[in-house]
């Protein structure tokens, strides 16, 4: 993840923030949309 990013989607609250800190990018899930969450906030 640090080295070539990436997207990865997972309902771990901790882990979504380990993963945009590295700068990767998360898929969240809510009722019928998907949203992409980018990567170093």
């Amino acid at each position: 993840m640090k080295e070539h990013g990436g997207i990865v989607a997972t309902l771990d609250t901790e882990l979504k923030m380990r993963i945009k800190k590295n700068g990767g990018s998360v898929l969240s899930v809510s009722s019928d949309k998907i949203v992409l969450e980018p990567g170093k906030l």
